[in-house]
């Protein structure tokens, strides 16, 4: 009981000396004092669950779990992020991870390669797509989930994990063919670039990184190579956003002033305006950036300021309508906080919260064919963005 007591005082203690820390960090505009009866409330429920549950719970998995409950029970998006969530989330944003470079989908003998990473450890060592792997490390793949098969294939820079494939993908007892790789810091790329037809170039987003905008300039610098490109579509149907900074980096490309995105909250570092520089290199290209239901937070915030400033037709489906801003805190023993902090604005001053972006032109494309020998038009809403472009 004495122990349970001091475990009791320790936790109370962290959470008044976190909350002193909160405060006194950007301060909100308006300080509430502390809710002391709240906090008792807590610590009752702490120890008659401490105490009275049918098993016995760790402290750390109870304080953790409040964590959980009061950050998830803001929004949709803020969460508490353990160190694993915490690595994850760091290497999505940083377009960047340890392991061998590739991804996978299921199959009835294990997993199927659907996707290598160019010149990773997987593309030197001649893995292809459709092979399949049947273990990890000599475990075997049926026994464990998707995630973890995942999480097997990621580590640290430098060490090694074998492979095991089937020579014969339709049936589990063909002979194998053992593969030793080392795991390294793989690129992840954000953008899939490809010249249509007639000098169109496309470029598909699907999430924004920290290098997506460097990617983004190389991608038309390579289309560009043989003939100037002046003929764009922006591809970000099913991207659900990613670093902020990357989308307005993107948006300063085609526009030369203004106000690309404003950003209101309570603390004073939510409250930004974000504007144009004068540089704009690609301000006289005609873009059509193509959404969809799924297109989300930067998706909205790149769209917006092309649309606003009629630099781009909007084509597709209403969008998601995520127009808030998640700031990330580093916290001790490597985790993390993803917070809410502001809500954004369009530069015409319209909110995208709950709202999204409504298409210039809706989807359509019952009657269309691909008559062209381009494959890439069998995407027959790609088609629609093509045959709009090129009128």
């Amino acid at each position: 009981m004495k122990h349970l007591r001091i475990t009791l005082v320790v936790a109370l203690a962290a959470l008044l000396s976190f909350t002193h820390l909160v405060t006194a960090a950007p301060k909100a505009q308006h300080a509430d004092p502390l809710p002391l009866d709240e906090l008792r409330s807590f610590s009752e429920v702490f120890y008659y669950v401490k105490s009275a549950y049918v098993e016995e719970i760790d402290d750390k998995a109870l304080i953790e779990a409040a964590i959980k409950g009061m950050v998830g029970s803001l929004d949709n998006h803020s969460r508490y992020l353990d160190p694993s969530a915490f690595s994850n989330f760091t290497a999505d944003n940083n377009g960047e991870y340890a392991g061998i470079g590739l991804s996978f989908n299921d199959h009835e003998h294990g997993i199927a390669i659907s996707a290598i990473v160019e010149d990773g450890p997987a593309d030197r060592q001649k893995l292809k797509t459709g092979m399949v792997v049947s273990r990890i490390n000599g475990l075997d793949i049926k026994q464990i989930s998707t995630e973890d098969a995942y999480k097997l294939l990621y580590g640290k820079a430098n060490s090694q994990l074998k492979l095991t494939i089937l020579d014969n993908s339709s049936t589990s007892e063909s002979s194998t063919k053992d593969y030793l790789l080392t795991r390294e810091i793989i690129q992840l790329p954000s953008i899939n670039s490809s010249l249509l037809p007639n000098h169109v170039g496309y470029l598909a987003i699907t999430q924004f990184t920290k290098k997506s905008p460097v990617e983004f300039i190389k991608a038309i610098n390579r289309m560009s190579s043989k003939q100037p490109l002046n003929k764009l579509i922006i591809d970000l149907r099913n991207n659900p956003g990613g670093v902020l900074e990357s989308a307005i980096e993107i948006s300063d490309l085609f526009i030369d002033s203004g106000t690309l995105l404003t950003s209101a909250g309570r603390i004073d570092d939510a409250n930004e305006v974000f504007r144009a520089t004068s540089m704009a290199p690609y301000l006289d290209f005609n873009v059509v950036v193509m959404m969809n239901e799924n297109s989300a937070s930067s998706s909205e915030i790149l769209a917006a300021a092309l649309q606003d400033h009629k630099k781009a037709t909007i084509l597709g489906d209403i969008s998601y309508g995520k127009g808030s801003i998640q700031s990330i805190i580093t916290l001790r023993q490597d985790t993390g906080l993803k917070i809410t902090t502001a809500k954004y604005y369009s530069p015409k001053g319209n909110e995208i919260q709950d709202v999204g972006i409504k298409p210039d032109v809706m989807f359509k494309t019952a009657g269309l064919e691909n008559k062209r020998p381009s494959e890439i038009l069998n995407d027959l809403e790609l088609l629609q963005a093509f045959e709009l472009i090129s009128k």
